[in-house]
């Protein structure tokens, strides 16, 4: 599961911070395996800032805007992007909470830096659709810490997976 939190919605947003975690969908819970980084937003100066987000974020707990805009431990994007890949690369599946937003951006900073994009576009799986399949899902709050978010998302795809009765994936 990836999810990351930025500073608009459009393919070139700024990227505060991307988690992600590894899990098997028709099981419970997830792997060890995980990866979170806040991103330096110098290293990002190409990329476009939404008022409307900053707005948005001003709107959140401060636990939430503390971690989003935290100067601490902040790593380069290219950086990042080679660790997610080192990450990903055999993952079989992509997972991520809706088809255009996390996905398309990540997608769009690989190809800003003239990296191979370390997934397959037939590889990558949309949990949003998963749950509206299950219209009583209980959907514990979003808290817009990316890690936090990815491991929410993963128990509400499980719940619905096995909900559903679902046993394969392909």
């Amino acid at each position: 599961m990836i999810d990351i939190e930025g500073l608009g919605t459009g393919p070139d947003t700024t990227i505060l911070t991307i988690a992600a975690q590894s899990f098997d969908p028709l099981g419970t819970g997830y792997h060890q395996r995980h990866y979170y980084a806040r991103i330096d937003l110098e290293s990002q100066e190409t990329r476009s800032i939404q008022q409307g987000t900053i707005d948005w974020w001003a709107t959140q707990p401060a636990a939430s805007r503390d971690e989003a805009f935290n100067e601490q431990d902040r790593i380069p994007l290219d950086q990042v992007l080679d660790e997610l890949a080192k990450f990903i690369w055999q993952s079989k599946l992509i997972w991520a909470n809706g088809p255009t937003y996390d996905m398309n951006i990540i997608e769009h900073a690989y190809k800003s830096y003239n990296k191979p994009i370390p997934w397959q576009f037939y590889v990558v799986r949309d949990s949003r659709t998963i749950y509206s399949l299950w219209p009583e899902l209980p959907r514990p709050p979003t808290s817009h810490h990316a890690l936090e978010d990815c491991r929410r998302q993963i128990d509400m795809l499980q719940a619905t997976l096995k909900h559903l009765n679902v046993k394969e994936l392909k």
